[in-house]
């Protein structure tokens, strides 16, 4: 699994590191394409897995879906809480309250899905919709709520 997740994880970061200090111009014309590509690839990956269970799926939402939301909104404040108790400014937390709340849902459904079962990916997959959902509405909220708040506050 180790090997997996260094394949799966770690190559590809370096690489990436590589080509966008190699060709640094050429990359942050496109970068923005590139978070999207991704969301597709993880909710692709976690629609397979989901679609394989769609028998026992009725019998097993309910609750993987309110642990899946508990779990994101325990990351999502924890992480903005984190961020607040070492001073960080407000788009600081804000960023580390989605990253918290999002963790690596996707990763995990893909090992237990190639080291266990697809049934045993299940909870990671309903995982990923539940992050990806509650990040959107969150990150839509502090839009609405106005850019003032979003200021990074003067450092003392």
């Amino acid at each position: 699994m180790l090997v997996e997740v260094v394949l799966l994880v770690i190559v590809p970061l370096f690489i990436g590191f590589g080509v966008r200090h190699l060709f640094a111009k050429r990359v942050e014309k496109i970068a923005s394409v590139f978070p999207a590509i991704s969301v597709t690839f993880i909710v692709l990956v976690c629609a397979r897995t989901i679609a394989a269970n769609r028998n026992s799926l009725l019998g097993m939402t309910g609750m993987l879906l309110a642990i899946g939301v508990l779990m994101n909104v325990l990351g999502l404040v924890g992480g903005y809480l984190v961020a607040w108790v070492f001073r960080m400014s407000v788009p600081q937390r804000r960023s580390l309250a989605i990253e918290g709340g999002m963790q690596n849902a996707g990763l995990g459904a893909v090992l237990a899905s190639e080291h266990f079962s697809d049934k045993a990916a299940m909870p990671a997959a309903i995982f990923v919709f539940v992050c990806i959902i509650t990040a959107s509405l969150l990150a839509a909220y502090w839009q609405r709520t106005g850019r003032r708040s979003a200021v990074p506050e003067a450092t003392e």
